[in-house]
């Protein structure tokens, strides 16, 4: 463990949120607190996520993941990441925060309904006319996912632990 490592390393060892991150040798420590990420993503500019808050508050273990609703801004384009002088991943950082927020139940309504229709139809997207007229468009055939799909889509949500949250 570098000198960086051992300066930012947080205290409270009890969180989940700290054991995943250990666990899965998250790179949070590496964080410089540069502002880097905040300039550069799309959804702080236009409004809601502040990732070098996320970071800091991550990194000083403030950040409760249960109660945080910010992190479900962040759209996954991967520019904080790709930017970070420090390689410290803010975006991996913020995918173990949704991780961990999700199985203590906070998922948005919206992934709610996705992760349901997923599960369902094995699709994310509900088969509209817009869908349709789209698939059209593609060259594709306009009909529902074969029972094989659905079945391998399952299959997928249970080895992801998608199947496994509660999305009621």
């Amino acid at each position: 463990m570098g000198v960086l490592d051992r300066a930012v390393r947080r205290t409270d060892y009890n969180s989940m949120q700290d054991r995943e991150m250990q666990k899965r040798g998250s790179t949070l420590g590496r964080c410089q607190q540069c502002g880097v990420c905040a300039e550069i993503c799309p959804s702080g500019r236009h409004g809601g996520i502040d990732c070098l808050s996320i970071m800091h508050r991550a990194s000083v273990g403030t950040l409760d993941a249960a109660e945080e609703s910010t992190i479900w801004l962040c759209t996954v384009c991967l520019s904080c990441s790709e930017q970070c002088p420090s390689n410290a991943g803010p975006a991996e950082v913020i995918a173990l925060l949704r991780e961990e927020a999700a199985q203590s139940g906070n998922l948005p309504k919206h992934f709610r309904e996705e992760a349901k229709r997923y599960l369902q139809t094995g699709s994310c997207f509900p088969h509209t006319g817009m869908t349709r007229k789209m698939r059209r468009q593609l060259g594709l055939e306009d009909a529902a996912p074969s029972k094989e799909a659905v079945e391998e889509a399952r299959e997928i949500a249970r080895r992801t632990g998608l199947g496994g949250l509660d999305l009621d």
